[in-house]
């Protein structure tokens, strides 16, 4: 009961000896403790994603081999079984191919998460593996079809062509949109940043009064390329001094400690508005 009255007592002395110092240690543990709590429920967030999408495509599967089996009983002369075929080998293609989507749509996040997760990836593979052998089977499918039912074989070529400009137009599309999104960043000092060839201090005289600007034919080399769309907080591991880039005062704030600071935008369309290329210099 003693030790115990001890402690009591010695924990309102420890926090009324603390220094400033100890005091902003004590702060800076908090922030980090914070940020940790933010990084994993942000991961926990992407994982449920992940999962969601996985039973999604498996339940697309599953839709796939029913109709499947419904073409092999299917397999007539009628207009109605006819009609009936050309109507599942669509909603097959159509599952097909929103199953592909979601998988590049997973390949792109975990790309782009620079993720290391062998888990994600292993299951990643497995349902890309699963996906090619279930496109070999409907090939086969198709082809007994046709050769089964020569009225048939007309419409699963038009059906086929048609799948095939479907999915280049959505390639051409998925380019255009990664292009679009596509920007560029570079942080340093203003002497690092001039060294490097990206900016150059124009006005003033003799240096004096000068104002720092993007280098014409600066150098891209330096930049770091991202996704405008998953870029909201940008670390800068220094204090922060200045834009050179234009970018508008409301799409974006700074925030951080004594020591580093970051950009957070808040408006990825309007801070992108201006410029692809963002120039941050910090002290």
């Amino acid at each position: 009961m003693k030790r115990f009255i001890q402690v009591v007592l010695v924990s309102p002395l420890f926090i009324i000896g603390c220094n400033n110092a100890e005091k902003q240690q004590i702060k800076d543990l908090s922030a980090q403790d914070s940020a940790l709590l933010q990084k994993n429920m942000v991961q926990d967030t992407t994982i449920m994603t992940y999962i969601k999408s996985f039973n999604e495509i498996e339940a697309n599967l599953d839709t796939v081999k029913a109709k499947e089996k419904m073409l092999q009983i299917n397999n007539g002369e009628s207009v109605d079984q006819k009609e009936n075929i050309v109507s599942d080998i669509r909603s097959i293609g159509a599952l097909m191919l929103k199953n592909k989507r979601q998988i590049a749509y997973l390949e792109s996040r975990l790309k782009k998460s620079n993720g290391k997760n062998q888990e994600l990836q292993k299951m990643i593979a497995h349902l890309t593996e699963e996906l090619n052998e279930k496109d070999a089977q409907i090939a086969s499918l198709q082809s007994q079809l046709a050769e089964s039912n020569a009225s048939l074989k007309d419409e699963i070529q038009k059906f086929n062509d048609s799948m095939e400009t479907i999915s280049k137009q959505k390639g051409e599309i998925s380019t255009m949109t990664t292009d679009m999104n596509t920007v560029y960043y570079a942080i340093g000092t203003m002497k690092e940043l001039k060294q490097k060839g990206v900016v150059t201090r124009e006005g003033g005289i003799a240096g004096i009064g000068s104002t720092a600007e993007l280098k014409k034919d600066f150098n891209t080399s330096y930049f770091t390329k991202a996704d405008l769309t998953n870029l909201k907080t940008l670390p800068l591991y220094s204090k922060f001094e200045k834009l050179v880039t234009n970018h508008p005062t409301d799409s974006y704030s700074i925030t951080g400690s004594k020591k580093s600071d970051s950009l957070l935008i808040k408006d990825s369309k309007a801070f992108w508005s201006q410029s692809k290329y963002l120039v941050v210099i910090v002290k």
